[in-house]
């Protein structure tokens, strides 16, 4: 995020500082607000992960807006394929979270 965004010089100090944590706590928070459901997942290796095969490798990403799986071949944008990542990894998350709780006999 901070990479990709180009603002003004007294601006660039505020959003430097403003740590990512944050930014999923007022997520978290507006999602209650709204009923909408809100699941954090882990995003390590989301855009080095192939979604078709589960190959994992940093040669995937031969750079910053592509992404090329050395094991199946499937290509496309990084970022869509990362998108896709962690969506499977929350779908994967929510059954748990949902999951009803059994009662000990």
């Amino acid at each position: 995020m901070r990479d990709r965004v180009r603002l003004r010089r007294d601006q660039r100090g505020t959003l430097s500082s403003w740590p990512f944590h944050q930014l999923g706590q007022h997520l978290a928070y507006k999602a209650r607000r709204a009923g909408v459901p809100f699941v954090e997942v882990d995003a390590a290796y989301t855009s080095q992960r192939c979604p078709r095969c589960g190959h994992t490798e940093r040669a995937n990403r031969p750079d910053r807006d592509r992404f090329s799986c050395r094991r199946c071949g499937l290509a496309g944008p990084a970022d869509h394929v990362a998108g896709v990542n962690v969506r499977d990894r929350a779908r994967s998350a929510w059954v748990f979270v949902t999951a009803p709780v059994l009662a000990s006999a």
